[in-house]
């Protein structure tokens, strides 16, 4: 873990927890991931429910964790993700986790590619959850079953196809 968060498990000293941002435009759903986060032990410090309100609120609050949907009004996930992740002078942005429906192949391959540490199924548990948040802090990279060997695998083509032709010009 970075020097700036802690496992979001209570701790002793001058730790403090892993603050978190939850965005996604379904209030009931945004609302329950940040009640089972903050019980957790998690310091959510703030939602949104779509990409400019999300993109705003985070330089704000400059959270540890954005626990991000992709289908968002406004600004899509992936431009949130890109935003604020990418290289922009300033603190740097959060770690991102995809909390999404879609285990669709080019959904997973984009938000990585826009920068996310993680992509999690929202069929998945509450403890799957809270697991992927921490590890996420940590820098780690999570990945619903399944869609890590789709990552790995996209990676692999992508490091043994040879790089594409320079045209050559004769004269």
């Amino acid at each position: 873990m970075t020097e700036r968060q802690t496992s979001g498990q209570g701790g002793g000293g001058e730790e403090r927890p892993v603050t978190v941002m939850v965005v996604d435009d379904h209030p009931m759903w945004r609302d329950a991931v940040a009640r089972d986060l903050s019980e957790a032990g998690f310091a959510v410090v703030a939602t949104a429910g779509d990409g400019p309100q999300a993109v705003r609120r985070a330089k704000a609050a400059n959270p540890d964790v954005l626990v991000l949907d992709l289908n968002l009004p406004g600004l899509p996930g992936v431009e949130v993700c890109k935003q604020l992740v990418g290289g922009e002078p300033g603190p740097p942005g959060p770690r991102v986790l995809v909390l999404s429906a879609s285990g669709e192949h080019a959904d997973v391959l984009e938000a990585v590619k826009s920068g996310a540490t993680g992509y999690l199924l929202k069929s998945a548990s509450t403890e799957d959850l809270l697991d992927a948040v921490r590890r996420t802090a940590a820098g780690e990279p999570v990945f619903t079953p399944g869609l890590a060997g789709l990552v790995l695998g996209e990676y692999r083509r992508l490091a043994t196809d040879p790089a594409p032709a320079c045209p050559s010009y004769t004269s």
